[in-house]
This record gives C-alpha cells, structure tokens and sequence, in this order.
C-alpha cells in the first residue's frame, strides 16, 4: 500500500540520518557567476516539462505576465527547444514537477547537454502534490542545474496541486488525494503571477538568487532509490491492443521514448516510472498494476469524481 511505501522509505531515511554525519546534509552554494547579459531584457523563455498540465499552466502565467510586462515571450515545453537559440533569450523560467523528491531525470541530462548560458538569468519553478515532498530541494536542483551552464540564478518558487500518483487513489486512497481537489486555485494562480513580476524587478535590479537548501527528511530521502522502491510494487505494465485507440499521446508524452506504438510496447528498461502514460491515455489502454493492484490513470480519475482543473485567466 502507499502507506507502506512512506514506511519503508522513511524508515531508511531515519537509519541514513542517524548514520550521516552533521555536516553531510548541506548542500555548497553554487560559485558566483558572471555580471547579468543584461538588466533590461527584451526576450524570454519560460519551458517546462509537464505530464498532467499543472507544471504548464504555472509556466503560462509566468509568460503572460511578461508579456503585460512587454517582453516577447517563448512558452514551450522543453523538448520543443532548439538549444542553439537559448543563447539569444535575456530571461528564462524552466518548470518541472518533483520527481521522487528530485529533478526529473530526463530533464537533468537536457540541461547538462546544453551550451554555454552565461549570463542569463534563470528562474525555476516547481509544482508537487499534495502537502509535498522534496519540493524546495528539486526547485534548487535545476536551479543549481542551470547555474552550472553560467546561467545566473534569478530565483525559484514552487506550486501545491493536486497528486497524479495514480497508484494512490488506485490502491482505495482517494481521499488523500481528494483532500487537495481545489488545487491548484485563485491563490495558486495569484502566486505564480507575483513571482514572475517579481523576478522581473530582480532583474532589473541587477539582483540574483541565493540558492540555499534546507535540512530535512526529504533530504535524506533524497539519497533514497525511490524510483527503484517504486519499481519493484510495479507488476505489469503494458499496452492493450485491443482497447488503444492509437491517439499517440502515450508516446509523445514519454520522456525517454520508452513507447513503440506501432508494436504496442513499453520498454521497461528504459522507463523511469513517470507514470505519464497511464495518467495521459483517454482509453485506459496502458495498463499497469501497482502491489496487485490495477491502476488508472489521472484523467479517468478526474471523469470518476467530477472534477474539473481550473485554468488560469491569462
């Protein structure tokens, strides 16, 4: 059950934390970097990496806001970069949901693949749900990321939304997700708008960001394989031919293009759990059993408690 994962997982953690030494747990501050390209930028991205939509929908409000602002703004997901135009950009947000309380890993190798951003200052942005795990530390995690390619770090916020951790409710533990259904809302949205604005004074200002991590449990955590954990509770995960409507969505939302749809398989070895396939696919074809239970998908559970995502007003 999910309430057996956090047992195992917290469990190790109280071990680590007793075996760590004080200092371990601290993370060094990212090197000062170069002056800013400029204080008064005229072009910025804001990309993201977005399986359900939440992470997206932050992102746009950051764009809209910076083109009231009277930027010209870029707003797409990340795979849709070309890289040897980053460097024509004076501002740029990257938003990515937590993954196993860290930075995706399909999003860590794109930024480390990346040239030179020398001077650009960078803004990172994270959504989680629920009540959160890991959230501060996945935020420095690309923050610190994009700091390595000489970005310059201009700040980082993160955003509570409702969980699409489908083995939760999958396992007959709606109500843990149910408890967030009005996330994310008004104030969530009402949030996203300040940070922006105010990464935009930031820069102006010539300021940038601390990157200051804190010490907590999801920082031992951290250390955990989590993703491993999870894989062994997976039993099948597989496509059904006879109910895949061949919509593709599946496929284009796979990170790692784990997903051949023209034979119906999922490369198991190359997957990293992020559950995008059964959380996107509209007929329930991708199938999957979490602990011997079946589990089903993020949009099939929206449909089962009548629920509606609010959009923000851009």
């Amino acid at each position: 059950m999910d309430t057996r994962r956090s047992f195992l997982i917290k469990g190790v953690a109280g071990c680590l934390a007793i075996m760590l030494p004080a200092g371990t747990a601290g993370c060094s501050p990212v090197k000062s970097h170069p002056g800013l390209k400029t204080r008064s930028p005229r072009r910025a991205l804001v990309a993201w990496y977005s399986q359900t939509g939440h992470t997206r929908r932050i992102g746009k409000i950051i764009g809209s806001e910076w083109i009231r602002a009277g930027l010209s703004v870029d707003l797409t997901d990340y795979r849709d970069i070309n890289s040897s135009d980053l460097a024509g950009y004076d501002l740029i947000a990257l938003g990515t949901p937590v993954y196993y309380m860290d930075v995706p890993v399909n999003l860590r190798r794109w930024i480390r693949a990346l040239p030179s951003l020398a001077g650009i200052p960078v803004a990172a942005y994270v959504t989680y749900g629920g009540h959160g795990d890991g959230q501060h530390h996945t935020a420095c995690g690309l923050l610190e990321e994009l700091a390595r390619k000489g970005a310059v770090p201009g700040g980082m916020d993160t955003y509570g939304n409702m969980s699409t951790f489908a083995p939760t409710w999958s396992m007959g533990n709606e109500k843990r997700t149910l408890k967030y259904k009005d996330r994310p809302n008004e104030q969530t949205y009402a949030r996203a708008r300040r940070f922006a604005a105010d990464l935009l004074e930031k820069v102006r200002a010539g300021q940038s960001h601390e990157i200051d991590r804190e010490f907590g449990l999801d920082s031992l955590t951290r250390l955990l394989p989590q993703v491993w954990f999870t894989r062994l509770m997976i039993g099948r995960h597989y496509i059904d031919k006879d109910t895949c409507i061949e919509c593709g969505l599946c496929r284009d939302n796979c990170p790692v293009d784990a997903i051949d749809l023209s034979e119906k398989t999922i490369d198991r070895d190359r997957c990293l759990v992020c559950l995008g396939c059964v959380n996107n696919c509209p007929a329930g074809a991708v199938r999957m059993t979490f602990m011997g239970s079946d589990v089903y998908g993020f949009q099939e559970f929206l449909k089962r408690n009548n629920i509606t995502i609010l959009e923000p007003q851009l």
